[in-house]
């Protein structure tokens, strides 16, 4: 006799979970993060590390002239998008630095190539003052972050020549320079003659023509700008 209304409901079956299975992904997972871990070592804390006074830190850097030109730069995507062969622009290596502590040094040199001639690597000079800024600056930073620095005594750094000092200088045709150009100039370590009539070592910066006459000339070889970036910290 067939029963209207009346519909079989099938019997739910409960499932057990199974904590054995779950304790086996996780002790995987827990592995595959202690690897990873080990393999780049301490060294991935200091993502959460701020830059403190007396570290050890390497910046990526690039000082730009007062046209924003990237004079020099260890950073090589700004090399390449200058694109630009007139323009003198050096590449160099990030720079080891203390944590706001003063270098000490009137001239600091580091070297440099240009892309863009055959003249192999050069000696660049810094100012202290420069370094000592960037040195500064990085504290309480922390890996990976930039900032953009404003060197206040740029626009101070001056020199004026005659026209035979120019070119005696730096060996370039008076005539044919004009304002906005840029010229090398040298640099030494020993602003005094030594007694043993040693050569002085120089170290180059790019200088930009900021005025002349019939006779005379301006130079400027402050860099206002400083674009720098923290990628390596040792707080030890």
């Amino acid at each position: 006799i067939g029963m209207k209304g009346f519909r079989h409901q099938p019997s739910e079956m409960k499932k057990e979970t199974n904590w054995t299975k779950i304790g086996i992904v996780v002790v995987c997972v827990l592995m595959a993060v202690f690897m990873i871990v080990s393999m780049f070592g301490m060294s991935w804390l200091n993502i959460f590390t701020q830059a403190k006074p007396g570290n050890n830190a390497m910046v990526d850097f690039t000082f730009r002239d007062a046209q924003d030109r990237p004079i020099v730069t260890s950073v090589l995507s700004v090399i390449t998008k200058a694109q630009d062969p007139s323009v003198m622009t050096f590449k160099a290596n990030s720079l080891p630095v203390r944590v706001n502590v003063s270098s000490g040094e009137d001239l600091i040199p580091i070297q440099v190539v240009n892309p863009y001639n055959e003249y192999g690597v050069m000696a660049f000079g810094l100012f202290g003052p420069e370094v000592d800024m960037i040195s500064n600056s990085i504290a309480g930073m922390g890996v990976g972050e930039s900032k953009v620095l404003t060197y206040p005594y740029a626009g101070q750094m001056t020199r004026q020549m005659t026209m035979e000092q120019f070119v005696n200088i730096t060996g370039e045709s008076f005539t044919d320079v004009q304002k906005g150009d840029q010229v090398p100039l040298a640099f030494i370590d020993q602003p005094q003659i030594p007694l043993d009539d040693a050569t002085p070592t120089s170290y180059i910066r790019i200088a930009t023509v900021i005025d002349r006459d019939a006779t005379n000339i301006t130079l400027n070889y402050g860099y206002p700008k400083v674009e720098i970036t923290l990628t390596k910290l040792t707080t030890s």
